[in-house]
């Protein structure tokens, strides 16, 4: 049976989310991270409030974040061959208006800058955390250069 990744995009947002390249760019980020088989991931894009909300609760920290991701797999690398069950990873939620500021910022497109995002966040569902060590964080920029050279 062939592997298959569900990935639902919901845009809580008025600004373009650009969903078709999210979707392709959560894939390929979890296929260059290791993660097989059958499963679904979540990407919901929300407003600086309700990043804020998520970042005070869950981080302890009271300010806007670009993205945060909510794994729900345990140990490191996922394996999700289950008898065709399918595994929820995770969820990625990422601020589009700190998004689309943040990419003015650094000069480059904000569709380039929300892929990039959703690779990261795709990326800590996997077990990857460029905080952990300087191994994975070249992990970490290898993979998002990856993505980013196949899905723009």
């Amino acid at each position: 049976m062939k592997a298959y990744l569900d990935v639902a995009v919901r845009n809580m947002t008025p600004r373009r989310a650009h969903e078709r390249a999210v979707k392709e760019a959560v894939r390929l980020a979890l296929k260059y991270a290791g993660v097989r088989g059958n499963g679904e991931v979540s990407v919901v894009m929300v407003g600086e409030r309700a990043i804020r909300a998520l970042k005070r609760e869950w981080k302890g920290e009271d300010k806007v974040t670009d993205v945060l991701s909510f794994r729900f797999a345990e140990g490191g690398c996922v394996d999700m061959r289950k008898q065709g069950e399918a595994e929820h990873l995770g969820e990625i939620v990422i601020c589009l208006p700190y998004a689309y500021t943040q990419a003015q910022e650094l000069g480059v497109q904000g569709r380039e800058h929300i892929i990039t995002l959703a690779a990261h966040g795709a990326i800590h569902l996997a077990g990857i955390d460029h905080e952990r060590s300087a191994q994975e964080a070249r992990r970490t920029e290898a993979i998002q250069k990856k993505v980013i050279k196949h899905v723009l």
